[in-house]
């Protein structure tokens, strides 16, 4: 089943404002539980399934009080969003990281994030 671009702006959307509320249940609700995020440059797998995605951003939660992701831009296209971000608020990193998240579905849930850096 196909998610349509409606749903992936909205999947996009709820995470990234969960992620800035630093809650990790509701940001979990918005993964497929074979969720897989990889670093684009040398597609490097960084997480596989929920389990992996709750302990690495609580972690990332509870150490990054400040923690603030601003979205820049949007593209959506078939099947894939991407997301241009300024992250702040990560403790001892002096200015803001600048990223690109990209997402694909299924099941109407996110299910692959690349990020590039």
């Amino acid at each position: 089943m196909n998610t349509t671009k409606e749903k992936m702006i909205a999947l996009c959307q709820g995470q990234l404002d969960a992620y800035n509320n630093r809650d990790i249940k509701a940001f979990a609700s918005f993964y497929h539980p074979e969720v897989k995020a990889y670093r684009l440059h040398n597609n490097e797998q960084i997480l596989s399934g929920l389990e992996e995605l709750n302990k690495i951003y609580s972690k990332r939660f509870s150490e990054n009080p400040n923690l603030h992701c601003e979205l820049k831009s949007r593209v959506v296209l078939e099947g894939t969003v991407l997301d241009e971000e300024w992250v702040t608020g990560v403790v001892g990193q002096l200015k803001p990281s600048h990223v690109v998240a990209i997402y694909k579905f299924q099941d109407n849930l996110i299910h692959s994030i690349w990020f590039a850096a």
